[in-house]
């Protein structure tokens, strides 16, 4: 009789969610640092992340660092569509200029969509957060954060910018991970996300698939483009 590891049923926890995840679902600001605080919380997560003073540790990163940096990010995204569905309503969307020349159907589909998005942000936020404590990890938790729109159209510009780091930012980071399992957890997390970016692409006028390849960004390149959105503490 063969007996299941905790990092096992982890791995199952994940893989249950993400298809309960699929059962139930059929700009303006300048993007630098703000600081040690937010280099530190975002990169801080392992080996092969970057001190505040940029020095590269030699360290390689543990599965936890790298689900903790997925983590960070999901976090983020998470209370970004919190606070854009608690600030805008679908008639504030409807009338975005931003989606002039978009039929009525699409307009009108267009906050439903934020919040179905949101939706799997938050539970990718409660999957990574149960998975890191099974394997005997700390999670990370959410910070304060900054994002700085003021309409459904600064809104929607910020939304693509961060889905399209969090598509790189898992590319970058999916082949850190050890376990077979989890790497393929972590790249249907990935493909979500790439949905995300492929439709706000879309409503932003640009091209919802540029390239027949995507951009595998480093833990560095990340913070620049998301790293601003932290507040310092």
């Amino acid at each position: 009789m063969t007996t299941k590891s905790p990092e096992n049923d982890s791995v199952s926890a994940l893989q249950q969610a993400i298809s309960a995840v699929n059962d139930r679902f059929a700009s303006r600001r300048d993007f630098i640092t703000k600081g040690t605080a937010a280099g530190v919380v975002l990169l801080g997560m392992g080996g092969g992340a970057v001190s505040a003073a940029g020095a590269q540790e030699d360290d390689e990163p543990t599965d936890v660092d790298v689900l903790n940096y997925a983590l960070t990010l999901e976090h983020l995204e998470d209370a970004f569509y919190r606070e854009g569905i608690e600030t805008f309503c679908s008639k504030d969307f409807n009338s975005c200029k931003t989606l002039n020349g978009f039929s009525a159907r699409v307009r009108g589909d267009v906050y439903e969509n934020i919040v179905d998005i949101g939706d799997h942000e938050s539970t990718h936020t409660d999957v990574l957060t149960q998975v890191i404590t099974d394997l005997g990890g700390d999670p990370v938790p959410e910070l304060e954060y900054e994002f700085g729109f003021e309409t459904a159209a600064e809104f929607l510009g910020i939304a693509q910018v961060l889905e399209n780091t969090g598509v790189s930012a898992y590319d970058g980071a999916i082949n850190r991970i050890e376990n077979k399992e989890l790497v393929t957890a972590g790249a249907t997390i990935a493909t979500v996300e790439a949905r995300h970016a492929s439709y706000l692409n879309l409503l932003n006028g640009a091209d919802p698939f540029p390239a027949a390849f995507d951009e595998a960004k480093s833990q560095e390149a990340i913070l620049e483009a998301a790293g601003g959105f932290i507040v310092q503490e």
